[in-house]
């Protein structure tokens, strides 16, 4: 695909999106400035507030499931999307979007559920991520068995649906509905060209109702607001919008927005990538188990030398769910719960606590390599992309450890 491709899918997309101005707004760019892969950038200066594009709902794939669902439900939703994308491709019943399905990537980014072998689901190093992985694999097998037929008839294989799934897993937007344990996922042309920056975005995207029928009610929340269910498809859109409280961009600047604030498990299972700064919402499980872990921990670190009954009975209470939940922390925050259960009812410095239980897991056998080794990993050739991406999601991990001892991975060589 090449500079004639990107103008013709830029002309159907104005035409789709009834914007003629469109192709004076934007564009596609094979190499865009910030991550050296395809993207999009400002043709002209764009104002806060611009509207960039509105896509209408008929464009717009869309999927429910249980929010909280395992099993099939975890998997077959993405099966399903891509099903559709496949048969919308190869099966003669185009809906307008071929346009832009053609555009789809390919090879599509690669993922630990997807791509990775058990090898490479080893280096990943977190029980939790790979048990995920492996449950997600398993959901997407048993779903492509019962699409066999389907498959057959567009002459397209188990390997076509593979990177259909993958292409969804790493494009869509999820909307979730707590009150209806529901999570929608949404597949928008030209909303998903655009490339991913937590802190640095430049533009939002939302869910809008038409102005012409609901006196231009409109949803702000990112990504995930919560729409009236009485609101007909041909009146919702998905909109992208320059930042209203940024700054103008600049011809040349390439458009970023948010896909969202996950910790880097999710990135890592249904993306395919790590952010490539410091991810403020990845997480680290201090006490996996608990209660019982923080407790064994303060009096093999000298901290106490044992815990009454009571003080236990006490700290269940504070840490909630009986105190069996993990205790986590992120790179510049621990749960709160920790810091009162330390304080209050130990009578220990929680942040002693919290660097000697950081240095500890960096020291022992929770972690098959020490940093100095994930580094030269991902600076060797020879090793594969797939294992130097699981590498480097457990480096990040052990950033978040690092933290309290007033480290960081840079005194390593890491370079971000």
């Amino acid at each position: 695909m090449g500079a004639r491709d990107d103008a013709s899918f830029m002309r159907w997309l104005g035409d789709a999106t009834n914007d003629a101005s469109l192709v004076d707004k934007i564009e596609i760019q094979e190499r865009a400035k910030t991550f050296g892969t395809r993207g999009v950038a400002a043709v002209r200066d764009l104002a806060p507030g611009e509207t960039l594009l509105r896509v209408p709902w008929r464009l717009v794939s869309e999927s429910s499931a249980d929010a909280d669902a395992d099993g099939d439900g975890r998997d077959a939703w993405s099966t399903s999307m891509g099903m559709e994308i496949l048969e919308e491709l190869y099966g003669g019943n185009d809906d307008g979007r071929r346009t832009w399905l053609m555009r789809l990537p390919k090879p599509a980014p690669e993922t630990p559920p997807l791509h990775f072998d058990d090898d490479e689901l080893a280096a990943i190093e977190d029980d939790a991520v790979e048990a995920e992985a492996r449950a997600v694999r398993e959901a997407h097998e048993r779903a492509v068995d019962g699409c066999s037929d389907r498959l057959e008839a567009i002459g397209k294989t188990r390997e076509d649906l593979r990177w259909a799934t993958a292409v969804v897993h790493s494009r869509v937007f999820t909307r979730r509905d707590p009150s209806a344990k529901r999570a929608t996922r949404l597949l928008v042309p030209g909303v998903d060209m655009f490339n991913h920056d937590s802190e640095r975005y430049n533009c939002i995207v939302r869910v809008v109702t038409s102005p012409d029928t609901c006196q231009g009610a409109q949803a702000t929340d990112e990504i995930a607001p919560s729409m009236s269910t009485s609101t007909r498809d041909e009146e919702k859109y998905f909109e992208l919008v320059v930042d209203p409280d940024g700054e103008t961009i600049e011809a040349g600047d390439e458009l970023l927005i948010s896909y969202g604030s996950f910790p880097n498990d999710v990135w890592l299972l249904y993306f395919g990538f790590i952010p490539r700064d410091t991810n403020p919402n990845d997480t680290f499980a201090l006490f996996p188990e608990g209660v019982d872990d923080l407790v064994r921990h303060v009096v093999e670190a000298g901290f106490l030398a044992e815990v009454s009954d009571e003080r236990i009975r006490a700290l269940r209470e504070c840490l909630d769910d009986d105190g069996r939940r993990p205790i986590t922390c992120t790179i510049d925050s621990v749960d709160g719960a920790l810091i009162h259960a330390c304080d209050a009812v130990l009578g220990v410095p929680w942040m002693d606590v919290v660097a000697s239980r950081c240095k500890a897991i960096l020291l022992g056998d929770r972690f098959s390599t020490k940093i100095k080794d994930d580094v030269a990993i991902l600076r060797d050739d020879a090793v594969s992309s797939r294992t130097k991406l699981a590498v480097e999601f457990r480096l990040r991990k052990k950033s978040i450890l690092l933290a309290p001892l007033g480290q960081t991975l840079a005194k390593y060589g890491f370079d971000a």
